[in-house]
C-alpha cells in the first residue's frame, strides 16, 4: 500500500494486488463500502462485468482496453477542500489511453436521464483528486442555480439544468429536464448541446480514447 499527499490536503492510500483492505488505517475506512470490497476481489472481472451491461459503445471500448491491456489500483482519498470528504475510485492506467478513475456503484439510479451510466459506476474522473475533470456522482449534482453559473441558453434553464460533471478546466456538464446535455462555460454562461447524455457520455469517453481530455469548444458559441 502507498501513501501520498493529495491535492485535497489530505492522504491518498493506493492499493494493488496483494494488498489487503485489513491493513487500511481508521481514517480511511469510511471509503471502504461493500461494494468496493466486492470489486476489490478480483478488479479485472468487476469491471469486464461492467463492460458487459453499459449501453455506451465509447464507454465499452475504453473499459475493454484497460482490462485487456491496463494496470489498476484502488484509491482511497482523504480530502479537505472545504469540508472533510473521501473519495473511492479504481485507477486504470493504459499506454495508449487517458487514463481514468471509477467509482463502483452502491445503489440504483432512478433518474431515467442518467440511468444508462449511473446503474453501473458511480463516477469516473480522469484529473487528479480534488480537481476538476470527470463525471460527478448522482448524489453530488446540483443545478445551474445552486452552482452559481449564470446560464444564456434557454435550451439550459439553471434552475432545472443539473452539472454533471466538469471539464479539467472548470467547464460544465449539463443535463437539463428533458435529457438534452452539453458544455457550459464557467467564464461566460455561454452553452451548447451536444446531443442525449448518452451521445454526450460517449463524446466524452471518446476523447479519452483518443488520449484527449473533453474540453469546451469556444467557437460554437
Amino acid at each position: 500500500m502507498l501513501k501520498r499527499a493529495n491535492q485535497g490536503g489530505g492522504e491518498t492510500l493506493a492499493l494493488s494486488e496483494g494488498d489487503d483492505l485489513a491493513d487500511v488505517p481508521e481514517s480511511h475506512l469510511d471509503c471502504v463500502t461493500d461494494s468496493v470490497r466486492e470489486a476489490f476481489r478480483d478488479p479485472v472481472a468487476y469491471f469486464a462485468a461492467v463492460a458487459d451491461q453499459v449501453v455506451i459503445p465509447n464507454l465499452q471500448r475504453y473499459l475493454e482496453r484497460f482490462i485487456a491491456e491496463g494496470r489498476w489500483s484502488l484509491l482511497l482519498a482523504e480530502t479537505f477542500m472545504m469540508d472533510r470528504a473521501t473519495v473511492a475510485a479504481f485507477q486504470w492506467i493504459h499506454p495508449e489511453q487517458y487514463y481514468c478513475m471509477f467509482g463502483v456503484q452502491d445503489s440504483d439510479c432512478g433518474d431515467q436521464r442518467f440511468a444508462t451510466f449511473y446503474s453501473q459506476l458511480a463516477m469516473a474522473h480522469w484529473d487528479s483528486i480534488a480537481c476538476a475533470g470527470g463525471i460527478v456522482s448522482y448524489h453530488q449534482q446540483i443545478s445551474v442555480a445552486m452552482y452559481g453559473m449564470p446560464s444564456t441558453n434557454p435550451s439550459f434553464p439553471a434552475e432545472s439544468t443539473m452539472v454533471f460533471g466538469h471539464s479539467s478546466c472548470g467547464d460544465a456538464m449539463v443535463c437539463n429536464a428533458s435529457g438534452k446535455a452539453g458544455f457550459l462555460s464557467h467564464e461566460n454562461g455561454a452553452s451548447y448541446v451536444i446531443g442525449s447524455f448518452e451521445e454526450m457520455l460517449d463524446w466524452i469517453f471518446g476523447e479519452l480514447l483518443h488520449m484527449r481530455t473533453p474540453e469546451f469548444d469556444y467557437s460554437r458559441c
